[in-house]
């Protein structure tokens, strides 16, 4: 039997009115400019500091703190700061609530040029507590850092009290998180074990993210938050839901991440749920969902925003090998979805829902799904979940190649179809499409069989190569360019790589 998943005045004018306020006193302007930033160096002994916390006590607003190879451990107890679900007093290494600079890499024989991989600056919460925590209408930068230790059990922190943020927890703040290692961090109970972002704007990129565990997100939890995470590597974290990362009631900017080897109950790499988040030109590649759906990202109650996006690998026990939708409206263009695995339905996409208010609409453009195994045989399995609620697919330039069967759509829902190749030779399906629902496949000048000429598949590589079947046969879609972003000219190709005019991009020709 199938079960669901259901689971303020700007400086400028402020120093103008300085400027007015001296000319009416002698009759001139004096220039104003602000007090340069101090630089404060921490080292672990011979420098003014050897604690980044006391650096940061003392530093003032957009001071530089410079911080040397070395491990800084010990945490600090704090007053919690107004809008804390949780205890008064909270604890971690390094507790900011000023727009400082807190930079590691350095010796104390060269403050100049940081070298964070070679000269690590570590700080290790020891299980004793969180390793940052950044609150407050601020804009702090930390770079060049190993963080580590971090355990939130009993500090909170998440909007009803659970745990939140064994790492790095950032409430408000529009902090920028850059080139830091992000490992072996804790919320058991909770919600981001390597990080946590609340209500907050921030930008996360160029981390690496790795072996973190929580209930929620064990690499990245967001809740409320319009951050951008950019160019990370997300690897081998652990969770519920949201192996690598999960995103809630968010409008954050997924892009260009390495996301793998996670695992999670639902949600391998991604878990989305009641948001409206764009995931565009990510890697989500051999993430497992070892308990129910989408072993590379799972979607509840969405209107996500696909783009670009390469899922390829991944596993589920249940539903949705590559990608699963339960609720809510999503968009899909320019993805690759092949090589995943289910045990039971929809190897590549699997689509239904558990709330008889919430039917699911996916529309996929340009979307090339291939050589997805397992389960039921479907690379694409369209279902109403236990509710009766009739869930509809919208594909249009579709390569939908390579399985038992190519679709299959249960009694109520609809699949609609216009131009898709669906494969001959060693690339054909078994049987193109199933299923008692409603399957429009088009006018048979939209339909294709033949094949579609993969450059190196067994290696990842999907884009189309001389002579394939999918060249010029598509329609038009409104998409202006491929998964690379090259150009599609004239009549375009079918699936998320454009043959035309192309210039080298992510899949190497």
């Amino acid at each position: 039997m199938k079960r669901a998943l259901c689971i303020k005045t700007s400086l400028i004018l402020r120093l103008g009115l300085v400027a007015a306020l001296l000319w009416l006193l002698d009759g001139s302007t004096t220039p104003v400019t602000a007090a340069p930033a101090a630089e404060l160096h921490v080292c672990p002994s011979g420098c003014a500091y050897s604690s980044v916390q006391a650096a940061v006590d003392d530093a003032s607003e957009g001071d530089v703190i410079k911080v040397a190879s070395g491990d800084y451990v010990g945490v600090q107890a704090r007053p919690a700061p107004a809008g804390y679900v949780g205890p008064s007093v909270i604890t971690q290494v390094v507790y900011v609530t000023k727009t400082v600079t807190i930079q590691g890499g350095y010796t104390t024989t060269n403050w100049l040029t940081p070298h964070p991989v070679t000269q690590p600056t570590t700080l290790d919460a020891q299980g004793q507590g969180r390793v940052l925590f950044i609150a407050g209408d601020i804009s702090p930068t930390i770079e060049g850092l190993r963080i580590t230790g971090g355990d939130a059990t009993g500090l909170g922190g998440y909007y009803y009290g659970d745990d939140a943020g064994g790492g790095v927890y950032i409430i408000t703040a529009t902090a920028i998180i850059s080139n830091n290692w992000v490992f072996s961090n804790a919320a058991e109970g909770g919600s981001g074990g390597g990080m946590y972002l609340y209500y907050s704007a921030a930008r996360v990129s160029g981390n690496s993210i790795t072996s973190n565990t929580a209930n929620m997100g064990g690499g990245l939890d967001l809740l409320f938050s319009a951050a951008l995470v950019s160019h990370n590597t997300i690897v081998s974290n652990t969770a519920f839901a949201g192996g690598g990362l999960s995103l809630h009631f968010s409008e954050a900017m997924v892009s260009e991440n390495t996301i793998t080897f996670n695992t999670a109950d639902a949600g391998g790499g991604v878990f989305i749920e009641v948001s409206d988040d764009t995931l565009d030109g990510n890697i989500i590649s051999s993430n497992t969902a070892v308990g129910l759906g989408g072993g590379g990202v799972a979607m509840r109650y969405t209107e996500a925003t696909l783009n670009g996006n390469i899922v390829i690998s991944n596993t589920a026990n249940w539903g949705g090998g590559g990608l699963y939708v339960e609720g809510g409206d999503v968009t899909v263009t320019n993805t690759i979805i092949a090589d995943n695995q289910v045990n039971s339905f929809g190897s590549g996409l699997f689509v239904l829902t558990c709330h008889e208010d919430f039917p699911s609409s996916v529309r996929l453009l340009h979307a090339t799904i291939a050589r997805n195994t397992g389960g039921d045989g479907s690379g694409i399995h369209v279902d109403s979940g236990p509710y009766g609620t009739f869930n509809s697919v919208i594909l249009t330039n579709t390569i939908l190649v390579s399985h038992t069967v190519g679709i299959i759509v249960t009694a109520g829902n609809t699949a609609t179809l216009e131009a898709t190749l669906w494969g001959a030779g060693e690339w054909a399906n078994e049987t193109d499409w199933g299923g008692d629902g409603n399957i429009i496949t088009g006018t048979p000048s939209h339909n294709h069989w033949g094949d579609p000429v993969f450059v190196n598949p067994n290696g990842g590589d999907y884009h189309i190569g001389p002579g394939s079947a999918a060249a010029n046969e598509g329609v038009d879609a409104g998409v202006m360019t491929d998964i690379d972003g090259d150009p599609r000219l004239g009549t375009p190709d079918l699936g998320a790589d454009e043959r035309s005019g192309r210039r080298f991009g992510r899949l190497k020709d």
